[in-house]
């Protein structure tokens, strides 16, 4: 499969300049302060693709073997992933909030607990991989369980998305529901791409080039939704029907966590009782007064 290569280096070539237009089209869409965290993570991917992109090509300028080019590509990568990683979580937290707006008490319970999940799969993912590894493997290993992890977590997104858009006051149209489905596409690939890598651990495989083809076209759709212009409604406040359940849901979730008002109702009770046996007694006396 020698046209692997060559057609990956083109891929990796053209993905810094599909981020930096993905980049620009948010900002002059206005998402640097509608969602500053997706404006943060396409400048933290734009300059880590760079940074990849010179150390595939550092054999042109400089004496490096293949070994120490292959080792300092994929530490880069993984370090670069790890980072952007954590700033998809504070993308979809962002995400999240915004689409849920019109429902505070259900976007408070829902950011806890996806905040709660969220820690939790880390940790068992990355529990379950360091007892059973040893060496330099323990590094990939992990990664490739992050990786796992955050993908679940980036298509069970874009699969809230696509059921509750409608209910929310939203719809396709929306530069929210644009986001979730590039981050669910590339989340689709990344799984695929986990399963190839942990048989074929090597740069021009694959299991990257799915991952490449996949990332430039999330960088499209990103464009496409950015550039194009959103409807005024989408950008508004959501507002839901009064006959819409989520209403009630979103009070229930409201009182979750409130400590609400207490009635004593065991000293009104008591005083019924004494009221009762003063009568019983009154009757008593006013009986053996008469006889």
């Amino acid at each position: 499969m020698g046209w692997v290569a060559p057609l990956l280096h083109g891929l990796v070539f053209v993905e810094p300049w599909l981020n930096l237009i993905a980049l620009l089209a948010a900002l002059k869409a206005g998402m640097a302060k509608r969602f500053p965290a997706l404006t943060f993570y396409l400048s933290l991917r734009f300059f880590g693709g760079v940074i990849l992109l010179g150390i595939l090509n550092a054999h042109h300028f400089t004496a490096i073997s293949e070994r120490e080019q292959t080792l300092a590509y994929i530490y880069c990568y993984w370090v670069a992933y790890l980072a952007g990683v954590v700033a998809i979580f504070f993308v979809v937290q962002e995400i999240f909030s915004n689409l849920m707006s019109p429902v505070q008490g259900l976007r408070r319970i829902g950011i806890i607990a996806f905040r709660c999940v969220s820690i939790a799969s880390v940790i068992i993912a990355v529990g379950t991989v360091l007892p059973a590894r040893e060496g330099s493997s323990v590094f990939t290993s992990v990664c490739l369980q992050v990786m796992k992890c955050a993908s679940v977590m980036e298509v069970c997104l874009l699969a809230f998305l696509a059921l509750a858009v409608h209910s929310l006051g939203r719809s396709f149209r929306s530069t929210i529901f644009g986001i979730g489905l590039g981050f669910g596409m590339e989340a689709a690939s990344q799984l695929i791409a986990s399963a190839l890598l942990a048989r074929h651990p090597a740069i021009f495989s694959i299991g990257n080039l799915v991952l490449e083809m996949v990332t430039l076209v999330t960088f499209i759709t990103w464009s496409v939704y950015f550039l194009l212009p959103e409807p005024a409604a989408e950008r508004g406040a959501a507002t839901l029907p009064v006959s819409s359940p989520l209403i009630r849901w979103n009070e229930i979730a409201k009182a979750l966590g409130h400590s609400a008002p207490h009635v004593a109702l065991g000293g009104q009770s008591q005083a019924f009782f004494l009221q009762d046996v003063e009568k019983v007694v009154d009757k008593i006396l006013t009986k053996n007064s008469i006889g």
